[in-house]
């Protein structure tokens, strides 16, 4: 499967289009699209990434409400190949829909990282989040501190990142980098134990929540915040990522080190520490000029930060009305490793998500925080998924399902389930 090379036009018609349009007021008639012939104005009332595309027997006009409207205008266009005579005025529900890509449990090769930016594209999506740090691996290089990489095997190199957020930027994607802290940090330790609260730790070969955390010393915080700097260096994105999530509190509990710092931070207790790094660097993201984006679970995130709910559909409505900016990525809804039907495995027998259930997804607006929810994402965890072929296998047809949602348009699953092998078998992604 692959997006190279010219797409497959399709026999023309508004059905063959994902994510669907807002609105569709066709005429009879159909011109034949042609890139060059396009007319282009420009409407500031379309709004961000919005677009009018009215066509007739003269051709076809479209009017952007700004750049990124223009790209999304002629996709749709070639999604058409032969464009109805009418008007279709469109434009997204949500200004952040996301992708997130696991590049730690297993490395994702740059060609594949950029064909899967081709595909987001396609459906109008334009967030890439790249998970890139984790107990399994450590995949982008920090100069100030090489053994990251070196511990970890397979890694980005600078040249390759540069390359990857430069295509997406060419096609209104955003290349938002997650540095996981004060959890899933192993590969850290085994690179640097001095990092860590017991010695000996090893890049983890297997999956699950590792016990092992960051210390809370103050030469560890001043080690990410280098490393973050170097991030921000290579990601120019508002947000950078710092996970927060799945950490456990063991390690700092059986540590006399551990627990004196504790109190000398004034601390409740060992399960307060987590929060507790992540402010700091999160306070660190924001003194650059950037904003800290994390994995919410409980109300103790960084004030400020963006929440990315994750664990129901509920704490997303929680953490907006607690005053943060969300992302809505509830795991039943938007981690597409999961199997669309119970199987034998780690996910059986109540982590599945069918096809019909990401379509139904129905983000909520919270009433008394208007505004707080700014997107949804979907989620690529590779710990079962060892090669860019099955990434791709999970992630279609669900990610058509979510584009649609995220675009504000999944209203009618029957007409999307008509729409789709057209779609699918244009971008070569029905074999």
């Amino acid at each position: 499967m692959t997006t190279d090379g010219p797409v497959r036009p399709t026999e023309g018609g508004t059905t063959v289009i994902i994510p669907r349009p807002r609105t569709i007021q066709p005429e009879q008639g159909f011109v034949e699209h042609d890139e060059a012939a396009v007319v282009v104005r420009h409407d500031s009332s379309l709004g961000a990434e919005g677009y009018r595309l009215d066509a007739g027997p003269d051709g076809v006009v479209l009017t952007a409400g700004d750049e990124a409207g223009e790209l999304y205008g002629r996709t749709t266009l070639r999604a058409l190949g032969k464009i109805p005579f009418g008007a279709i005025v469109d434009g997204p529900r949500f200004a952040w829909r996301g992708v997130m890509l696991d590049t730690a449990r297993h490395f994702m090769p740059t060609p594949f990282v950029l064909q899967l930016v081709d595909l987001l594209a396609e459906h109008k999506l334009n967030v890439l989040q790249l998970h890139l740090t984790d107990d399994q691996g450590w995949r982008m290089p920090i100069a100030r501190y090489p053994r990251l990489t070196e511990v970890s095997g397979e890694h980005y190199s600078r040249s390759e990142i540069e390359t990857i957020v430069a295509y997406a930027a060419a096609r209104n994607v955003t290349v938002v980098p997650e540095i996981n802290v004060p959890g899933h940090v192993q590969a850290a330790l085994a690179a640097y134990p001095e990092l860590g609260n017991v010695p000996g730790v090893e890049v983890w070969r297997g999956w699950g929540i590792s016990r092992h955390t960051l210390n809370l010393e103050e030469s560890t915080l001043d080690f990410f915040r280098h490393v973050l700097d170097e991030v921000m260096e290579l990601f120019p994105s508002r947000y950078v990522h710092l996970g927060g999530d799945e950490c456990l509190a063991d390690e700092w509990a059986a540590s006399p080190r551990a627990l004196e710092r504790i109190t000398e931070l004034g601390l409740p207790g060992p399960g307060a520490a987590r929060a507790w790094v992540t402010a700091q660097l999160a306070a660190h993201v924001e003194s650059r000029g950037r904003r800290a984006a994390y994995w919410y679970e409980k109300p103790d995130g960084p004030a400020g930060a963006l929440a990315m709910t994750w664990l129901d559909e509920e704490s997303g409505t929680t953490a907006a009305l607690a005053g943060h900016d969300v992302v809505l990525t509830p795991h039943l809804r938007t981690y597409f490793d999961y199997p669309t039907q119970d199987e034998a495995g780690p996910f059986s027998p109540d982590r599945i998500l069918p096809l019909e259930n990401a379509y139904a997804f129905v983000p909520p607006t919270p009433v008394g925080a208007e505004g707080r929810v700014i997107g949804v994402q979907a989620q690529l965890w590779t710990e079962y998924l060892p090669t860019p072929q099955d990434v791709l296998r999970q992630a279609f047809p669900r990610l058509c399902a979510f584009a649609e949602v995220a675009w504000g348009t999944a209203d009618d699953y029957d007409d999307f389930l008509n729409r789709l092998p057209s779609h699918l078998a244009r971008l070569g992604l029905d074999t």
